[in-house]
């Protein structure tokens, strides 16, 4: 053999292990970050697809029962960010926003859901009437409680408020029980509480945090990604609920309108891939799955209009 020959023999097979070395590099790291996640995720829950438990038997419950249930629907999420494996993060010290970030933004948009309904549970439906006073408890929690800042840690903590406002929220739960608290849900109430789901404020916002997903870098799409995936957390829980709560929205043919927006939020509120950027994972996903379920959502809300 010439030497021209052995030598090009001798490039090819160096170039050849040399990718076979960088290959082999490339899955064992994807390997590692994945067994890392999976790691992570037994000892803390990073996708969801079970959302709150209902009675198998609404037809029996009074208002007031209603009433609770629904409460509960709206903090459900909150409840369970605050007694999970870390607790609340968003403002920790060690696991916070910087740390465990995909984490504390999920908490970021369960709180802001969780806020913006509690505030229409409050003024619209506990009430009889757009005059009437809104129970005390319900207004203290939602005016000196969960308007706190979720990055506070200290005098006072968010965390610590938080579960004072939830306290007083199991204060108005058994202030019906009692017949002294006052529970209203209207049709006018359904249907604005799917104006409020489908509105600026909620749906509308999460799609605002995801309409420029290509030109935004990593560290912060992945951040508006798990925002939004905690507003859906919550707004699923709400939806569902009321749904089975008042047949009247089922009585309007919305079994398949609902039944598509719920896939498509189970689908969100399940989305945890290995890695997020750009050009891969880019959020767009989720953006077609928020597009699709509020136009869903929207006709169930036109149809209780009718």
């Amino acid at each position: 053999m010439k030497m021209p020959e052995l030598s090009t023999m001798l490039k090819t097979r160096v170039v050849f292990k040399t990718l076979i070395i960088q290959v082999c590099l490339l899955c064992g790291i994807l390997l590692a970050a994945w067994g890392l996640q999976a790691l992570y995720a037994a000892t803390d829950r990073t996708t969801f697809p079970q959302g709150v438990s209902l009675p198998t038997d609404t037809a029996k419950l009074t208002e007031n029962e209603k009433g609770k249930i629904l409460l509960d629907a709206i903090t459900h999420q909150l409840r369970r960010e605050m007694d999970s494996t870390f607790g609340w993060t968003f403002n920790d010290i060690i696991f916070n926003r910087y740390i465990l970030d995909n984490r504390a933004y999920r908490q970021y948009g369960v709180y802001n859901a969780t806020k913006y309904l509690l505030d229409l549970y409050s003024s619209q439906i506990a009430k009889l009437g757009g005059s009437d006073r809104e129970s005390e408890f319900l207004y203290r929690a939602r005016t000196n409680n969960f308007v706190m800042d979720p990055r506070s840690f200290i005098f006072p903590s968010a965390e610590g408020t938080y579960a004072k406002g939830l306290k007083l929220l199991d204060e108005y739960k058994a202030s019906l029980d009692s017949g002294k608290g006052v529970y209203n849900c209207r049709t006018d109430d359904l249907y604005a509480s799917f104006v409020a789901v489908t509105g600026e404020n909620l749906l509308g916002y999460a799609l605002g945090l995801l309409e420029d997903a290509q030109s935004l870098p990593f560290y912060k799409l992945d951040n508006r990604i798990y925002e939004v995936q905690g507003m859906v957390l919550v707004l699923r829980d709400f939806i569902r609920t009321l749904y089975e709560l008042y047949p009247e929205i089922k009585a309007k043919n919305n079994e398949e309108n609902l039944a598509a927006a719920m896939d498509c939020l189970n689908r969100i509120c399940t989305y945890d891939p290995l890695y997020i950027t750009s050009s891969v994972n880019s959020g767009e996903l989720v953006l077609s799955y928020l597009l699709f379920a509020k136009a869903r959502l929207e006709d169930v809300r036109d149809s209780i209009r009718m």
